[in-house]
């Protein structure tokens, strides 16, 4: 495997990842800086992490991830776009929705697994077809892909902001609905 192809399967991975960052940068309105650092290391290490899991479990954890991965995605990413959408509309003495407080400890590690999943399968598929040649090759690969995953997520999270000056609500709506759709694409 080249660099080339380590980095087109890493951008391919990095998908979920930014287009949840993304959602999550409409609907933060504080603790931008920090929100957006900790989102983009907790998908990137995940992301870097999974592949190796994935590329050590071999054949019996691919044929398990094969098999609930897209479910998996699927409920946890129902589950937080429906919270957003719940907290759009159900307002708060100040007006402000609910949601726009920085993930969770909890939140950012769902996010993290229903976000890498994908990459687990890429490691397993790694090591049944024997790509990635040595130890290091494969550690070069999952921080490649980490790195990616980062980079996208970061600058996603913050591109979002272009789109602040519409109301709260209706981001967050639309926030939600993005990733409830990210979910629903795992299994059709």
């Amino acid at each position: 495997m080249n660099y080339l192809e380590i980095t087109l399967i890493a951008l391919a991975l990095a998908v979920d990842a930014t287009v949840y960052a993304f959602s999550y940068g409409l609907v933060l309105r504080q603790e931008r800086g920090w929100a957006a650092a900790r989102l983009a290391l907790t998908v990137g290490a995940f992301q870097a992490g999974m592949p190796l899991l994935g590329y050590w479990g071999g054949e019996m954890l691919r044929s398990i991830v094969s098999t609930w991965a897209p479910w998996l995605v699927l409920l946890v990413f129902c589950l937080l776009g429906s919270s957003i959408i719940h907290n759009a509309w159900r307002n708060t003495a100040s007006g402000e929705s609910v949601s726009s407080s920085p993930l969770s400890m909890a939140g950012l590690l769902l996010v993290g697994v229903a976000t890498s999943i994908d990459a687990l399968a890429v490691g397993a598929c790694m090591a049944l077809g024997n790509i990635g040649g040595p130890q290091l090759l494969l550690g070069q690969a999952a921080g490649i892909i980490g790195l990616i995953t980062f980079i996208c997520s970061l600058a996603a999270f913050h591109s979002a902001r272009l789109l602040h000056h519409l109301p709260t609500r209706w981001l967050e709506t639309m926030a939600g609905l993005l990733l409830v759709g990210l979910g629903v694409h795992q299994i059709v």
